[in-house]
């Protein structure tokens, strides 16, 4: 990087791993914003300074009428008071030792011409005090291995960095994300990213070693050059996936409403989004998905997809899905299936998709999984078990010899798994994703994961 980037990259540390936070605005109402933030806040690995004029201690520790009451300098302020107070603290904050604050507040530009023009006051102090803001009108900014500044739950610790234009769905994602136990790096929510925005948070999230990919959801953008070129110099460095909303005309009037950015041609975006080398997530379920294939997996060195099931439709419908999404159902080399004929039961399927039939359990997955592992025309290995609890067999068993056909080979190939049958199921799926290996409840989904893994793949090669 060129030193004025690297310094700007650096810049943006204390919002992700400050030693010291002050809150302004924190409050004993738990119906108020700055109550769940200081909670959260007091959970995390920091020095806590909460300033309040309306009391001494709030939830058992020593208050502060104002930042310049504070007994040592602060690297990060969080401001969760009313929009018009938000420009005069700026001076304060920066007299208290911090260069970065992430205004919380709303009402600003996305309320209205007034609120607009205490954006631009905001702005301004900004500008004359030196200090970089995030927001306004956001959810806050999170590092699952440090501190959670946010009015939301901390994310499970993980690799997948995540910065959201939205404030409530980037909210609801942890929540969703927490649900399936797969993790995060950080979080932010940028707001209407009057000052910082998607560039620098990418800029950042591009050279953070904690980080492996990178999760965005995009309404609307105003600097369409600097946007593309982070994001096109972040995807040369690690897998970058993409969540747009407001695609529609009706979507697009609504993104002005909310953050007060214009959603823009969706072709134009589209395009830009495949120039610069990231993906794209069809869906908010997809989004974190796709993100956690890349970082439970190895990149596969082509399209070429082997499938192994024990029953024959669910095999089927991954032919049909992996086929609509361009990927190559791998011809099977001749040892593959000599070998698999003389050690799967008669009634299996020996071609590609693999169906090793009901009757099939450990021994057979292990095999299958090992033979296709081993196979030089497959780059991928989709794993689908119904999981039949009949004729004695756990609902363990299938996933274990899948992981034991892993183990055995060593080969560095990306194995995904599509469990089936809900409940009875979910004890072999989460055996799987114990061992980072992606499991899916639907082949649809499974595929479509696997599709985008490898357009970027290809894109980089």
């Amino acid at each position: 990087m060129k030193g004025s980037e690297t310094e700007l990259v650096k810049s943006m540390d204390s919002f992700f791993n400050p030693k010291r936070v002050a809150l302004v605005g924190a409050s004993t109402d738990y119906r108020k914003l700055g109550n769940s933030i200081l909670m959260n806040l007091l959970a995390s690995k920091i020095k806590v300074f909460p300033v309040t004029r309306s009391r001494d201690r709030v939830l058992g520790i020593q208050a502060y009428k104002s930042l310049s009451d504070l007994p040592e300098p602060v690297d990060l302020v969080i401001v969760a008071v009313a929009a018009k107070y938000c420009a005069p603290l700026i001076p304060e904050i920066r007299k208290a030792g911090a260069t970065n604050a992430v205004i919380i507040s709303g009402g600003f530009s996305e309320a209205g011409p007034e609120g607009a023009e205490l954006e631009n006051l905001l702005v301004k102090a900004a500008e004359d005090s030196g200090v970089r803001i995030l927001g306004p009108n956001c959810v806050g900014v999170s590092n699952s291995r440090l501190f959670n500044g946010t009015f939301t739950m901390m994310p499970e610790k993980g690799n997948i960095a995540f910065v959201s234009q939205s404030g409530a769905l980037g909210g609801m994602i942890i929540y969703t994300t927490r649900a399936k136990r797969i993790g995060m790096s950080k979080f932010a929510s940028i707001g209407n990213s009057a000052d910082v925005g998607f560039v620098e948070i990418l800029n950042y999230f591009r050279e953070d070693p904690k980080s492996s990919v990178i999760a965005v959801y995009v309404e609307g953008v105003d600097e369409g050059r600097a946007l593309f070129e982070s994001l096109y110099n972040a995807a040369k460095k690690k897998p970058v996936v993409i969540l747009k909303g407001g695609r529609s005309e009706a979507g697009g009037r609504a993104t002005h409403s909310h953050t007060g950015s214009l959603a823009g041609s969706t072709k134009v975006f589209d395009g830009m989004i495949r120039q610069a080398g990231c993906v794209t997530a069809p869906t908010l379920d997809t989004l974190f998905e796709i993100c956690k294939l890349f970082d439970y997996q190895p990149i596969p060195k082509g399209n070429r997809i082997g499938i192994i099931s024990n029953t024959g439709g669910a095999g089927v419908l991954a032919t049909d899905a992996a086929s609509e999404l361009n990927l190559e159902i791998a011809q099977l080399e001749e040892g593959t299936k000599d070998e698999l004929r003389q050690d799967l039961p008669p009634m299996a399927s020996t071609n590609n998709p693999i169906d090793v039939v009901a009757s099939g359990g450990r021994r057979e997955y292990r095999i299958a999984t090992e033979l296709l592992l081993k196979d030089s025309n497959v780059d991928i290995l989709l794993v689908i078990c119904a999981v039949p609890t009949f004729a004695g067999m756990t609902q363990t068993e299938h996933a274990t010899g899948t992981l034991e056909g892993i183990r055995s080979t060593s080969i560095d190939k990306p194995v995904v798994g599509v469990w089936l049958a809900g409940d009875v199921g979910k004890p072999g799926k989460d055996l799987l994703e114990m061992n980072k290996i992606p499991c899916y409840d639907d082949p649809a989904q499974a595929t479509l994961c696997i599709a985008r893994v490898v357009e970027y793949a290809e894109m980089h090669r």
